[in-house]
């Protein structure tokens, strides 16, 4: 990791301790998740939607309170930020980016290749002799725009899929279609070119159970990553969304601690990029739904937090209020989902204090921070 990440890192780890509230809160009564990952040399963080940071001052008071990183679930996107083919859009980043640099906290950019999230126009304008352009300037511009402000990148996000049958097993997108496996190359080019230190991540989801799709997939990361550095492609680190099922099956931690090791084993560094935990599947007791939540998030972060080479873990929000779970994977008794640290109150609920014990139980990754 570069030093400009790490010292961003730590004011950010600084700025999330316990505060007075602008807002009159009240004052947390005790250490929010970024100070127990901190004394391990780990931070946390949380995903946060413009509508949040628009329109609920509550909940960011206690996203400053609890986190020490701060993701966009939206504004990077392509389809928000470049939604017209020579129109630029960036009052969602800037809006973020205000908002974090008077909070000291630093912010990763997600994402700048995805098959999802992409405005109307650009399919259509991908050619082999147009895409790698498209995707040069892309980058360029956005990248370019945050450089020095910016600590990470997920600069591919979800691009294995064996069922489309493509080499290294990648998924079939628009951005493979025109350039092969060459455009992972050229974004991670084009990505270190305009912004040397942000650490530059390949980000990926349904590696986190032993069955055999996942242990597939797993084989596939490893091997794309392991391709990517013998080529000198410079990818540094993997980023594990860790969007977790407490209702189906249990943890494999012996299996996913070795796939942990395998990743570092490579040189990469790890970061948990979208950590939370549905219940579709749960009863509807609150009380049960929140324990077995706990439990299964515990049991997947003991796995994987031990390894050095993990950096830290962000949740893909931070509050109950509002989850992508909710209409991706409804519950059919219609209750909304439990998947994060806080509920729709903002109070913590056991998911917190499985997070902050398993930030307390593994090894220092470094120098304890006091």
């Amino acid at each position: 990791m570069t030093d400009i990440s790490r010292r961003a890192l730590l004011a950010g780890a600084a700025a999330a301790l316990p505060f007075a509230s602008a807002f009159g809160a009240e004052e947390p009564k005790a250490p929010g998740l970024n100070a127990h990952a901190k004394l391990k040399g780990m931070f946390y963080g949380a995903a946060v939607s413009g509508d949040a940071l628009a329109n609920d001052a509550a909940l960011m008071e206690h996203v400053f309170a609890e986190s020490g990183m701060v993701v966009s679930e939206n504004a990077f996107k392509w389809s928000d930020i470049h939604p017209e083919a020579e129109k630029y859009d960036f009052s969602g980043a800037d809006a973020l980016m205000k908002w974090a640099g008077a909070h000291r906290i630093p912010v990763r950019g997600h994402t700048l290749v995805w098959h999802e999230a992409n405005p109307a126009w650009l399919e259509p304008a991908l050619s082999k002799t147009t895409a790698e352009k498209i995707l040069r300037d892309h980058i360029k511009t956005v990248v370019g725009r945050y450089a020095g402000k910016l600590v990470h990148w997920d600069v591919v996000n979800e691009v294995i899929h064996e069922e489309d049958h493509k080499p290294l097993a990648l998924r079939d997108t628009p951005w493979f279609r025109a350039l092969g496996p060459a455009y992972i190359d050229i974004a991670f080019n084009a990505t270190a070119a305009a912004d040397p230190n942000a650490l530059r991540v390949i980000n990926e989801f349904g590696v986190d159970y032993g069955i055999d799709w996942q242990m597939r997939k797993r084989d596939q990361l490893l091997a794309l990553c392991a391709d990517l550095l013998h080529r000198k492609v410079p990818v540094q680190a993997v980023g594990l969304q860790a969007h977790l099922d407490a209702g189906e099956i249990a943890i494999d931690q012996k299996g996913l601690a070795r796939f942990v090791a395998d990743i570092a084993s490579l040189g990469l560094k790890i970061i948990v990029t979208e950590f939370d935990v549905r219940d579709q599947s749960l009863p509807a007791s609150v009380a049960a739904r929140d324990t077995a939540i706990a439990a299964h998030g515990r049991a997947w972060l003991d796995a994987v937090l031990p390894n050095p080479a993990v950096l830290g873990v962000l949740s893909w929000g931070l509050s109950d209020r509002a989850s992508w779970l909710n209409t991706k994977f409804p519950r059919p008794d219609g209750l909304s989902q439990r998947p994060l640290p806080l509920d729709a109150e903002l109070n913590r609920k056991k998911l917190w204090s499985a997070m902050a014990a398993s930030f307390d139980t593994v090894p220092p990754h470094g120098p304890q921070k006091s």
